[in-house]
C-alpha cells in the first residue's frame, strides 16, 4: 500500500523541484511550497494507511467473516489482512485532490500570484469528473446496502492493485482501462506542470484527453452498477416450479383374486 504513493509522491516531487532552483539559492517562498506539499502528501498516504479514508465500507460483517474464512482456507500459510478493500473511485479522487491542490500551492509560491490568474478549465473538469464518479459510486453502493445483497466489497482486502482492479467476478477490465487513462492523465498533468516557467496558470489538457477520461468514468460507472447484481431467476413454469416436485402416481387398484366356484 506504501509503495504506490509514495511512487507518486517520489515522481511529484521530480517534476516540481527544478521549478525552484533560482541563479544561486533556493526562494524561501518555493521552500514553503515544497514543505507543505510533502505534508499534504505525507498526510494522505499516513491517513490511506491507518483509516479507511480510501477503502470500500463493509456493510456486512458476517458475510465477511465468512469471506475472511474461505480466504484463509486458500492462503493457508499466510494470514489473511482483515481490513476492508481499496476503493477505486476514492483512491482516484483522493490522488487527483492532492495533485491538483499540491500543484496549485507550487506556482502560487514559485511561479507567480494565482489570484490573478484566470479560471482553469482543465483542474475543474478534472475535479468534477472524479468528484462526480465518486459520489455516483456512492449512491450505488448504498443502494446495494438497503438491498442487503452479497456485495464482492464485503471481502478482506487482498493488495492495493487487486482490489482497485477487481470486482465480483475478479480483475476486470472496464476498472483497468479505467485506472489507465487515470494515470495517463496524472503523467500529463505534472510533465506539464513542470515546463511551466512563470506565472501562476494550472496546466491545462487537451479536450480529446479531458474526454476520453471523461468517458472512461462513464464506462466504469456504467459496469461498476452490474457488480452485485444477483443471479438471474429461471422462469418458473406455468404449473409453478417442478424442479424439486416428484409427481406421484396414482395408486391402483389392488388385484383381486379369482374366486373358484362351488
Amino acid at each position: 500500500m506504501k509503495r504506490p504513493f509514495f511512487l507518486v509522491l517520489l515522481c511529484s516531487m521530480l517534476f516540481l523541484a527544478p521549478g525552484c532552483k533560482s541563479e544561486s539559492t533556493y526562494d524561501l517562498k518555493c521552500e514553503t511550497a515544497v514543505a507543505v506539499i510533502v505534508l499534504i502528501a505525507g498526510l494522505f498516504v499516513i491517513l490511506s494507511i491507518y483509516t479507511n479514508i480510501l477503502r470500500d465500507e463493509v456493510s456486512n460483517i458476517v458475510e465477511f467473516n465468512q469471506n475472511a474464512q474461505l480466504q484463509q482456507q486458500k492462503q493457508k500459510w499466510k494470514m489473511v489482512n482483515k481490513t476492508a478493500p481499496f476503493s477505486l473511485t476514492k483512491v482516484q479522487f483522493g490522488l487527483w485532490t492532492v495533485i491538483i491542490s499540491s500543484v496549485y500551492i507550487y506556482l502560487s509560491l514559485c511561479k507567480g500570484d494565482c489570484a490573478a490568474a484566470p479560471i482553469n478549465q482543465t483542474a475543474l473538469a478534472l475535479m468534477g469528473i472524479f468528484a462526480g464518479t465518486a459520489v455516483a459510486s456512492s449512491f450505488m453502493d448504498k443502494s446495494e446496502m438497503n438491498d442487503n445483497r452479497p456485495r464482492h466489497q464485503n471481502s478482506p482486502s487482498q493488495g492495493f492493485f487487486i482490489d482497485i482492479l477487481s470486482d465480483d467476478n475478479g480483475i476486470s477490465l472496464h476498472r483497468f482501462q479505467n485506472l489507465a487513462w487515470t494515470i495517463i492523465a496524472i503523467i500529463v498533468y505534472l510533465y506539464k506542470t513542470s515546463e511551466i516557467t512563470a506565472g501562476c496558470e494550472l496546466p491545462e489538457l487537451s479536450n480529446t484527453l479531458l474526454a476520453l477520461t471523461g468517458l472512461s468514468s462513464a464506462t466504469y460507472l456504467a459496469l461498476k452498477a452490474k457488480e452485485n447484481d444477483p443471479p438471474a431467476i429461471q422462469p418458473a413454469s406455468q404449473n409453478g416450479n417442478t424442479d424439486n416436485v416428484q409427481t406421484e402416481k396414482p395408486a391402483e387398484a389392488p388385484a383381486t383374486q379369482p374366486q373358484s366356484g362351488n
